[in-house]
């Protein structure tokens, strides 16, 4: 059953609804009807071309099953005559990666719809992203990883294009988001975003440089890099048990400036708050940093293939999204340093000193040293 395209679709869909619905679950009457109507328009058109290509991808391969649609497609490669179902495959494949990632939230067609986010806490809202994208990053690494060997130059430009307009967009975005709940949002879109340009990349390294007979298994990029992406989430997780133990008791923290000077009256969560937003940041030693760097070190060693004698030059489409993922990157450092600044040295508010509600402070920390670890760790490696 795991390996059912129909089943995974299906299994897909259906966190994704279960994911709305306890979103939206404090809405009543007219209210939920709107964010429930715009939230169908909204995603209906990505489940449809979602569901063709599941459609095109099991009718050229004729199964349902990953594992015999990858051996039926390898049969019939070497045929001149299976030549449309070739091209079936690949737009089906094109049509499951694009409308899985887009469904889960990594293109936020329904950003505009704040209404269900307003009604939530910071941690719920940060899960209601979470979820999705882990779940799409999964049964896209599921999907191509069957098809990959067919035709990989294909694969390679498909994840090309999805990180360039993933990355964009969230750069963009979090130029003029002013609210938390926005801000952490459109972190988690970015990092993967830069999850998306790595596997681009490491499909090019591994179309290029490895030997012929040398089996190709994008999963393999998967399990060495996914701890460095999820550890960002953990950092992620942790502002948002920090933002919610703050207005837990009083008012809810929507906006930066509402926490002006706060290591002055909250020294153990604003210093923790600030190790986070560092970490998200991308100190040398944390997950940003490692994530971000190792994909950069790819993408310029990606080269264009020159006549003999002549050296190869820099690859343009590449060296392009290596200038958008960095001015991507710099944005989320300079909004993560930004917050530093305002916790740290800005004049502080006149406001009632609380103690932050125990547990979710407690999950806070937790998150800063694990995240902490994880960078010891790797410095240690290094």
């Amino acid at each position: 059953m795991a390996n059912d395209l129909y089943f995974l679709v299906f299994c897909f869909e259906l966190v994704l609804y279960l994911n709305f619905m306890l979103l939206t679950r404090g809405l009543r009457g007219m209210q939920k009807q709107v964010v429930c109507l715009q939230q169908l328009k909204a995603t209906l058109p990505l489940t449809v071309i979602l569901l063709t290509g599941v459609v095109l991808l099991s009718t050229a391969a004729d199964s349902t099953d990953l594992n015999v649609i990858q051996k039926n497609l390898q049969s019939s490669g070497q045929e001149l005559a299976s030549l449309p179902n070739d091209r079936s495959a690949m737009l089906g494949l094109i049509l499951i990666v694009s409308g899985a990632l887009f469904r889960a939230g990594l293109l936020p067609v329904h950003f505009p719809n704040r209404l269900p986010l307003k009604e939530v806490t910071h941690l719920q809202a940060v899960m209601a992203i979470l979820i999705p994208v882990a779940v799409g990053l999964l049964i896209m690494v599921l999907v191509v990883s069957q098809v990959i060997e067919v035709n990989l130059s294909s694969v390679e430009q498909l994840l090309f294009f999805l990180s360039l307009i993933v990355l964009t967009v969230a750069a963009g975005l979090l130029l003029v988001e002013k609210e938390w709940k926005g801000i952490l949002y459109l972190i988690v879109i970015q990092s993967a975003g830069v999850f998306l340009a790595l596997l681009s990349a490491v499909c090019w390294k591994w179309r290029h440089e490895s030997l012929a007979a040398e089996t190709v298994s994008i999963q393999q990029a998967m399990r060495v890099y996914t701890p460095a992406l999820l550890f960002i989430w953990v950092a992620v997780i942790g502002l948002a048990c920090f933002l919610d133990s703050l207005g837990q008791r009083r008012s809810a923290i929507l906006y930066p400036e509402q926490l002006r000077g706060l290591i002055f009256d909250q020294r153990l969560s604003g210093s923790a708050a600030v190790i986070l937003l560092a970490l998200l940041m991308g100190i040398p030693g944390s997950a940003a940093f490692l994530l971000n760097w190792q994909v950069v070190v790819y993408l310029f060693e990606i080269h264009q293939e020159a006549s003999k004698g002549t050296l190869a030059i820099v690859h343009a489409g590449y060296l392009g999204l290596s200038i958008v993922l960095i001015v991507s990157t710099t944005l989320v450092a300079f909004t993560c340093a930004k917050l530093i600044l305002l916790i740290c040295f800005a004049k502080p508010l006149a406001r009632y000193r609380q103690r932050p509600h125990r547990g979710l402070a407690l999950i806070c920390y937790g998150c800063v040293l694990g995240a902490l670890l994880f960078s010891l760790q790797y410095l240690l490696k290094f």
